[in-house]
This record gives C-alpha cells, sequence and structure tokens, in this order.
C-alpha cells in the first residue's frame, strides 16, 4: 500500500480495519505499536509503521447533527465530502474546508489541515470535542474544559491516540460564487497583500514564481455580494479554469461568479475527481501575516530554482489558534504552498526554500515534504516541549507513535 502520492510505500508489519471502538480498544490493549491512518494524503512517512497500521473506513459512519448546540458528531474516518453533503442536506453547514474534500476528518485536523480566508481559522478550530481511545484501551471524551489536553490533543499528529469521533461546530448552510482574477503581477499582489487577501471569504493567489508569468487571484464571495469585474487592475476569467496548467477543469467545483453551496465552491476540486494532478508532491511553509511582502520579496529572489520543478504555488491566508502543534498557534498566517513534480530537483527546490524562509521564523505543514531538522522545529513552534510532555504523560511507551514522530520528538 503506498500514500495518496504515491511516493511512500508502507511498511505495515499488518493493517487492520476495525469495525466497532469495542474492536479497536482491544487491538490498542493487544499491541505494543499502533498507529492510525486517514485517507494517506500526505507526502512523508508521517502516516507510516512497521507495526500495526489501523484505518477507520470500515467504522460505522455516523453523522450526528445536534441542532440545539450547533453541532455534528461525525466517526473520525469519514471523509469532508461525506460529511458536508449530508450537512447541506439538512440546512447546515461547516465554517471551511480544504482545497480538496477526500480526506478524513480526523488526519486532516490532526496535521492542521487547513483552507483560506483572513478570519476562518483552520479544520481544527471547529472541532468541538473528540472521542479517543488512549493508550490503556480505554475511550475518552475530550473537550475544551480538559485545557491542555484539548489544546494540545486537537492537532497531534495522532500521537495521543485512536481518534474514533469528533464534534464539529456548525453554522446554517450558505452559498457562494467563485471568480478567478487574470494578470496579478507579484508586485501588485505583494503591495495590495491585504485588501486582495480580504477582498472575499476565501481567497487564494497562484503563481508560478516566474516573473513573466502574471498570477491569478481566486476569489469566493458569499451570496447577496456582486464580484467586482476588475479586481486591482485584473480582470475575470470568462471561462472555467484549472489551477495547474494545461490540465482540464472538469475535476474543479464551478466558476464565472455562479452562485453555489458552500460545499461545492470552498474546496477547488469535486468529490468525483482526482483532486489536482494526482502524481505530485507537496509542501508548505507558514510566516505571520506582517511578513507577507518581505517573504514574497525574498521568494522572489529564488524564483529560478523554485520554477524548475514547480508545476504551482498557491498563496492563502489563516486565521490563529490555540492549539499547540498548530502553525497557527498565536498567529494569524500566511501559507505558501508548492505542488510539484516527483523529481530529485524538488528537494533541492525545498531546501533553498527553507533556507530562505528561516530568518522568517516559518513554520512546515509536517504531513508535507520539508527538510527541517527537529531541532529547528521545537523552535519553530513555540509549544513544542509542552506538547511532547503531554505525549510523554499521556502515552508513555509511545504507542501511537512511529520512526517520523520518534525522530521529530525524541520519544522512546
Amino acid at each position: 500500500m503506498k500514500n495518496w502520492a504515491g511516493n511512500i510505500e508502507f511498511q505495515d508489519g499488518k493493517t487492520l480495519a476495525p469495525k466497532s471502538i469495542a474492536e479497536i480498544q482491544n487491538i490498542v490493549r493487544t499491541n505494543p505499536k499502533v498507529r492510525a491512518r486517514g485517507t494517506a494524503h500526505c507526502f512523508n512517512t508521517i502516516a507510516d509503521t512497521k507495526y500495526v497500521a489501523l484505518v477507520l473506513d470500515q467504522m460505522p459512519k455516523e453523522i450526528i447533527i445536534n441542532k440545539e448546540k450547533k453541532s455534528v458528531t461525525v466517526s473520525a474516518g469519514l471523509k469532508y465530502g461525506e460529511v458536508a453533503e449530508e450537512l447541506h442536506k439538512n440546512g447546515w453547514a461547516l465554517h471551511n474546508l480544504a482545497s480538496l474534500p477526500h480526506i478524513s476528518i480526523a488526519g486532516a485536523i490532526a496535521t492542521g489541515t487547513h483552507g483560506s480566508g483572513t478570519n476562518n481559522g483552520s479544520l481544527a478550530t471547529a472541532v468541538k470535542s473528540f472521542d479517543v481511545v488512549l493508550a490503556d484501551g480505554s475511550l475518552r471524551n475530550v473537550n475544551s474544559s480538559d485545557g491542555d489536553l484539548y489544546n494540545g490533543g486537537v492537532i497531534a499528529l495522532g500521537l495521543v491516540g485512536i481518534v474514533v469521533r469528533m464534534e464539529l461546530e456548525i453554522r446554517p448552510t450558505y452559498n457562494l460564487g467563485q471568480s478567478v482574477y487574470l494578470g496579478m503581477k507579484r508586485d501588485n499582489f505583494r503591495d495590495n497583500f491585504d485588501a486582495i487577501m480580504s477582498s472575499g471569504y476565501s481567497v487564494s493567489y497562484v503563481t508560478t514564481w516566474q516573473q513573466e508569468i502574471a498570477g491569478e487571484v481566486w476569489v469566493k464571495f458569499l451570496e447577496g455580494r456582486t464580484p467586482p469585474e476588475v479586481l486591482f487592475g485584473t480582470h475575470c476569467a470568462t471561462e472555467k479554469l484549472h489551477l495547474l496548467k494545461n490540465h482540464s477543469p472538469e475535476p474543479c467545483n464551478d466558476q464565472l461568479g455562479i452562485m453555489g453551496p458552500w460545499h461545492l465552491r470552498l474546496p477547488h476540486f469535486k468529490m468525483e475527481f482526482t483532486p489536482s494532478s494526482g502524481t505530485e508532491l507537496q509542501s508548505e511553509f507558514f510566516v505571520n501575516n506582517a511578513q507577507a511582502s518581505s517573504v514574497l520579496l525574498a521568494l522572489e529572489a529564488i524564483a529560478d530554482q523554485i520554477s524548475i520543478p514547480l508545476m504551482a504555488s498557491e498563496i492563502r491566508t489563516i486565521a490563529s489558534d490555540n492549539f499547540w502543534m498548530s502553525p497557527q498557534y498565536k498567529s494569524d498566517d500566511v501559507a505558501f504552498h508548492f505542488t510539484w513534480k516527483q523529481v530529485p530537483e524538488t528537494f533541492e527546490a525545498v531546501k533553498a526554500i527553507e533556507a530562505t524562509l528561516e530568518p522568517f521564523k516559518y513554520r512546515p505543514h509536517l504531513g508535507k515534504v520539508y527538510t527541517a531538522t527537529p531541532s529547528y522545529i521545537s523552535l519553530a513552534f513555540p509549544k513544542f516541549k509542552k506538547f511532547k510532555e503531554l505525549i510523554s504523560q499521556i502515552d508513555p511507551q509511545n504507542k501511537f507513535g512511529n520512526e517520523m514522530t520518534e525522530g521529530l520528538f525524541q520519544l522512546n
């Protein structure tokens, strides 16, 4: 079995697909090492293990809406697309979604997956509570009243335990339209960064970093607002586009300002299609919004190194949160995302980007391709030490870790 990108061959000693929480509890009690795995939309070894890999796609599919609490309780292994469709059908919605709806709820949240929007937190910020099987096999509900366990356990890279259910905050369903603006040069984007990124509910800037090629601004507008024909000197596309050049736009959700439900506009890609290009690698790096213009200038200086293996780069914004291993811990961030070809030059480009971003105290997406050392990451994430202490207390035998997390956190 491989990960979504096909660049990692999993080394599972055993792969188990339990059908009940009781079965999960028994597996955890009777095995020294267990690693949860979602849809494996990852680009490094974060989902790998040499021991027991636990997948939740055979678990009962629960989607329980509580109108009074404005929350939905879902099975952790469900995909966002499955939950979103059911929510919308019943008049409800989530505050945001990632670029693709194909990813599992628990896996996406555990790695800090996000969408875009200056006022929108990552997907984890919707979590009201979660049910988790701990290292001794017991089942525990964790919510915000649990303090450290909640703040450290929501984005936990699978290290707290096997999350089996999640309760997410919901709101009444809403509609969005999406327009793509062409011809946004980087100096124009840099000079008007804040205004452009706050020009819609969710905004992305797509670029190849080549100076002679202008970028695109993908803007999602809430219903009731008429999208402008011109945005900071750019013009609105008159035909549907794909984020990657020379790709059919058919897999992408509707554009051209056509209104539609939130779950068919917030993701770039439709549930029934392969997202992006499929055969690719991804990296993502986060810095505080206040540094956006300086970082853009710094990356432009190494554009030649970036552009060789690059398929596309997407720039988004994410609001701050209080989760310890979140890149957005107490920081309103700008995210620099890179979709790469699977070629050796990619890793040299990633090293060059990280060297360029180090003075800005960047944080890497820990489920994607990066080269930062554990020493660097321990300083880049302010609550790194506190998180490590929490994991050592709650799972002293490191039952839920793997080689990657053991190296990152120096856990036995």
